[in-house]
């Protein structure tokens, strides 16, 4: 009855035109990609139905190019699905991994989805990924549904805590620093009554956030929540991403500006 979105995104330069490098769009430069020793590396992530632990996972990340990917290894109380992606049931419940995707310097990005039987159920996610970003971080965020209501009683998502999704920095050394909420968390509640044959799907509005925040290397995990309640015989399937970066300092921008100006001077002597 339901089958979740999938996104994916990315950018490249080159410094011989170094012009046309700081010109190019993102503007951002990156965070360091965290190591750990191997080619490819491993974060985790938890998944809960009805306020239950069910499991979790892993999800693997190349130590040099920083790409992340869904790793069908280490899957704890789920089952892989056709299509690739992970299981859980409780009861009349299942609760879906479909993909996970981005760069570990840090980009996340999931498609992820939920079933209810006779009766409504919370479900939740919670996915880490190691980071070593500080100072002034420009954060962005965005999740869209696609909500399939399998009665004439209709179908709704609704958050558990404020947004549907929540991201934060986390230290996680004993005494360290409190969590620190990125300031974008972004999803509504969305809903609708069927008005035709059933079952029958409608797409929700994509919810956008964004804000700019002062990080630092004591936080070493960036956090990333999908938490939501769903009306029973309902089916919902979530895409979204959370992304960082360091936005490119204004003495770049106007040592570009100047090098660029060199470069027109340069040409009129020349002609």
């Amino acid at each position: 009855m339901f089958k979740s979105l999938k996104m994916s995104f990315k950018t490249t330069a080159a410094a011989a035109v170094l012009s046309a490098g700081l010109f190019s769009a993102p503007q951002v430069m990156a965070g360091s990609i965290v190591q750990c020793g191997t080619a490819t590396c491993t974060s985790d992530f938890t998944v809960t139905i009805g306020g239950n632990d069910v499991g979790g996972g892993l999800f693997t990340y190349d130590a040099k190019t920083g790409d992340i990917a869904l790793s069908t290894d280490g899957i704890e109380g789920g089952v892989v699905t056709d299509g690739g992606g992970i299981m859980w049931t409780m009861g009349d419940n299942q609760l879906m991994v479909n993909s996970l995707s981005g760069n570990a310097d840090p980009i996340l990005l999931f498609g992820v989805g939920a079933t209810t039987g006779a009766n409504s159920s919370s479900f939740g996610f919670t996915f880490n990924l190691p980071v070593q970003i500080a100072g002034q971080i420009s954060a962005n965020s965005s999740v869209s549904y696609s909500l399939t209501a399998g009665t004439a009683a209709g179908a709704q998502i609704t958050p558990i805590f404020t947004n549907v999704v929540s991201a934060f920095e986390l230290d996680t050394d004993i005494g360290g620093l409190g969590s620190l909420n990125k300031g974008v968390d972004v999803g509504n509640t969305f809903g609708f009554v069927p008005a035709g044959v059933l079952p029958e799907t409608q797409n929700s509005p994509v919810y956008t956030a964004s804000n700019t925040f002062t990080g630092s290397l004591a936080y070493d995990l960036m956090v990333v929540k999908v938490d939501f309640g769903l009306t029973a015989n309902s089916a919902v399937g979530i895409s979204g991403g959370v992304q960082q970066v360091i936005p490119v300092p204004a003495a770049v921008w106007l040592f570009g500006s100047g090098l660029i100006g060199l470069i027109g001077v340069a040409r009129r002597k020349v002609s």
